[in-house]
């Protein structure tokens, strides 16, 4: 077996392929004007004829306990606290009503938790949604942390498949990514590739859609600079090697060698060509759980991967 060092895309767990959406959890973003959570939650609910929930988490950093205010009585905080809490539930219920005249069955709830992942977490573990749709927003360097700390939480804890959904929408003619990883030197690996796939096939069905495999590795580091024996058909095997890994997983679900994209060299760039050049609506990835050290390396290149990637990140969970 030709030695390679395979780079792939990583997650946290082994998952299951998703196989219907019957119902949705949508994280609105009530700090957003135009949140493409909703817009995307109503084409994947219009297609797929799913029950929508929508839910808002915001803390009232405004209470008695908080502060020593000075000839403010009891009634003026009661008071605030209901004006807050109606002001989003106003906003909720329009969501359920503008979602209603599409003829999808829509239901909210509202929380003040200070902790959006978990309240995220806890919503989604009551509710049992068979996917969970979030936006993620391009952030300055200075915010990243703030707001990648959610997503990142999600992406290793939500106990449902996760939909970051970017400030695009999807085209009509667009296509639905895999990104696979069939030689990682884990086992489990294996099993989350085909889940993957098999997600992937279950979506461009569902959504009239076109599939992409994609995958990416280096080379064994001394094949970057030949030697000896080690020529271009030295490398020409390891390719072929990738190759057949990937076929494999694709043939069950009958996606076509000319879906397939192989590549070699840098992942983030070369993933993010073959999302413009195949017009990507989502890319699905998976998940792998890591020790403290691999998952501060993973976790920058997924953090690179939702920072960078044009369409949106499904993430295929147990």
């Amino acid at each position: 077996m030709i030695e390679t060092e395979s780079q792939g895309i990583y997650g946290l767990q082994q998952g299951t392929s998703m196989d219907k959406i019957e119902s949705l959890l949508v994280i609105v973003d009530p700090t957003v004007e135009r949140d493409f959570a909703l817009k995307k939650a109503k084409l994947i609910a219009k297609l797929s004829k799913a029950k929508v929930h929508f839910f808002i988490n915001n803390a009232n950093t405004l209470h008695k306990d908080s502060y020593i205010y000075e000839g403010i009585d009891a009634d003026f905080f009661d008071t605030q606290k209901k004006l807050f809490r109606d002001h989003f539930e106003k906003q909720l219920h329009d969501h359920v009503d503008e979602f209603a005249n599409a003829d999808i069955e829509a239901s909210y709830s509202f929380e003040e938790n200070h902790h959006l992942a978990e309240a995220i977490i806890s919503k989604a573990k009551e509710l049992k949604p068979d996917l969970v749709i979030k936006s993620t927003h391009h952030h300055s360097a200075i915010n990243r942390s703030l707001l990648s700390n959610t997503d990142w939480r999600l992406i290793r804890k939500c106990p449902a498949t996760l939909l970051l959904v970017k400030p695009e929408l999807w085209q009509p003619e667009g296509s639905i990514v895999a990104a696979v990883d069939p030689l990682h030197f884990k086992t489990e690996q294996s099993d989350l590739d085909s889940k993957i796939v098999e997600t992937t096939a279950f979506l461009c069905k569902e959504f009239n859609l076109s599939p992409g495999i994609f995958h990416s590795y280096y080379p064994f580091v001394s094949t970057l600079f030949p030697m000896g024996g080690e020529t271009k058909e030295h490398l020409d095997r390891i390719r072929q090697q990738h190759l057949d890994k990937v076929s494999e997983l694709t043939n069950s679900v009958g996606i076509k060698q000319e879906n397939i994209h192989v590549t070699e060299g840098d992942l983030i760039q070369s993933l993010v060509e073959y999302l413009e050049e195949v017009r990507g609506n989502v890319l699905v990835v998976g998940a792998l759980s890591k020790n403290i050290l691999e998952r501060a390396i993973i976790g920058n290149t997924a953090e690179k991967i939702l920072e960078n990637c044009p369409s949106d990140v499904m993430i295929v969970k147990s």
